[in-house]
């Protein structure tokens, strides 16, 4: 995941076009690692007022994605692109705006660019996958799963099974979990 900022003038900041080789070291390591999907997810957030005077893509980042959709491409890579914009009423941030680019799923909001290769899931990815699931499976709040997160507490070395927005404290070790992220 690479962050772009798009300016309410259309002018782009921080479009990362020098280190799209380390990028590709990235995501080659993630395939390395056994990952069956690997993509690229450049997120361009949008200034208040962007989406309303302008059209995505602006031609100030046309050049980057362009250069990224070459090499990704070479590589077996993938590649979406997710615009969005702080709304905003005065100074008050009042919620996100997203783009639809697809009329048929007004609920996809990435612009789908470039599909990547797929491979089947290898070791240690598949590992930590069924280590990850076979935790799940054997949590004794899994009935009551709804919009709960697995997280791993870097204190206790422990995967948990925590409420996604209430819950900030391991219920093993009572270490903050957000110190740690």
């Amino acid at each position: 995941m690479k962050v772009s900022l798009l300016c309410e003038d259309g002018s782009a900041r921080s479009l990362k076009a020098g280190k799209l080789n380390r990028t590709i070291t990235q995501l080659t390591a993630y395939r390395e690692f056994g990952s069956p999907d690997v993509s690229l997810l450049d997120i361009y957030l949008c200034e208040a007022g962007f989406m309303s005077h302008n059209i995505f893509l602006p031609p100030a980042a046309k050049d980057s994605i362009t250069a990224k959709v070459a090499e990704l491409s070479q590589n077996g890579f993938g590649y979406q692109l997710l615009p969005f914009e702080h709304g905003k009423n005065g100074d008050v941030d009042i919620g996100l705006k997203a783009m639809a680019p697809n009329p048929s799923n007004p609920l996809q909001t990435t612009f789908n660019i470039l599909p990547a290769f797929p491979f089947r899931p290898r070791d240690p990815f598949a590992l930590l996958a069924d280590r990850i699931d076979h935790f799940f499976e054997q949590s004794p709040d899994r009935s009551h799963s709804h919009l709960k997160q697995i997280v791993f507490c870097r204190e206790c070395r422990m995967l948990q099974l925590i409420k996604m927005k209430e819950e900030h404290i391991c219920p093993n070790c009572k270490s903050d979990l957000i110190i740690q992220s």
